[in-house]
């Protein structure tokens, strides 16, 4: 009998920056974040942001997939009829990403974290796919308070490996001992 503890040897969450195009595994949990506007397959969707909640109604839209959210997205969700599974897993946490949230969720229950589509790691990039759904205004610096949050992310789980799969060779912040990063 498979031991419901045991630790998935990857996990792979998937971003909204244009990057996430350089996905390319098979057969591995995947988590991606809002309404995904790229074709790759994916176990579990992130979503923290009401106004996606309301795309879903606007366009009639129904997740399959298990949502991560937080309690507020949930009864959001509920409150506009939409179905599906939605775990409310998520605390509501100032200038997190779905991402963060994603992440940060994964992490112990696995070795690794692949990252991809996370572009404003090594960018002052913030624009997500998402932008063509649900138009957002013109985003601050958020670096000043993502990167940090990366870093507490990365710091609380010493024990998995995050790797950041990037176009070409960038540089990344320095954030942590345990983030590396594959080119591509």
């Amino acid at each position: 009998m498979e031991d419901v503890n045991e630790k998935r040897p990857r996990i792979h969450v998937i971003g909204n920056g244009a990057s996430n195009s350089l996905f390319n595994v098979t057969a591995e949990y995947r988590c991606v974040c809002n309404i995904p506007q790229h074709n790759i397959p994916y176990n579990s969707i992130a979503i923290i942001d009401l106004i996606v909640v309301n795309w879903m109604k606007d366009n009639n839209w129904q997740p399959k997939l298990p949502v991560l959210c937080t309690n507020k997205v949930k009864q959001h969700a509920i409150k506009r009829n939409r179905q599906g599974h939605w775990f409310d897993v998520f605390e509501i946490k100032s200038r997190y990403s779905a991402g963060h949230h994603a992440v940060e969720y994964h992490a112990p229950m696995t070795d690794e974290v692949h990252m991809w589509g996370f572009d404003s790691i090594w960018t002052n990039d913030y624009t997500s796919q998402m932008d063509n759904l649900v138009p957002r205004g013109k985003r601050p610096n958020l670096n000043q308070q993502w990167i940090p949050h990366w870093q507490n992310i990365f710091d609380a789980n010493k024990n998995t490996q995050f790797i950041i799969h990037t176009p070409g060779e960038v540089v990344l912040p320095d954030i942590s001992t345990n983030v590396t990063h594959i080119s591509h």
